[in-house]
């Protein structure tokens, strides 16, 4: 059977079900935003904001308790990227998030897009959109 993540992390399904931040790469836009919204909708009581400028992420951090869906995680920031992982790594109550990427994650790595601490911390929770699809 084909795993939906990359690194033998959770599956697809496992993600929606839980807490767990992702990092949701491939396939278009509305395929990523359609993968976070059946996520924050399969649990209870899980509002979903999308957010796409680095304020609005920090603004999000502060008070949001449901999913956050950032479309681009690429165009966010180095520091709004490690602020991110710092609220991953120390708080437990937080937003979960749900990260796109247009393209792999290794191609935003080697573009310096994607911050290397951000991708290790997401590296169990990375959903490839296009290979479920299929």
């Amino acid at each position: 059977m084909a795993r939906d993540v990359l690194n033998e992390g959770y599956t697809a399904e496992q993600l929606k079900q839980n807490r767990a931040s992702m990092l949701l790469t491939g396939g278009s836009e509305a395929d990523r935003r359609a993968f976070a919204v059946a996520a924050a909708q399969a649990l209870p009581h899980e509002p979903f904001l999308e957010v796409r400028e680095a304020a609005q992420v920090a603004r999000a951090l502060k008070g949001h308790r449901g999913t956050v869906y950032i479309p681009d995680a690429t165009t966010l920031p180095a520091m709004t990227q490690r602020e991110l992982v710092r609220v991953l790594r120390e708080h437990e109550e937080r937003p979960r998030f749900a990260l796109g990427l247009p393209g792999s994650v290794e191609a935003a790595a080697d573009k310096g897009l994607l911050t290397d601490d951000l991708r290790y911390w997401l590296r169990t929770a990375t959903v490839d959109i296009k290979k479920k699809a299929r």
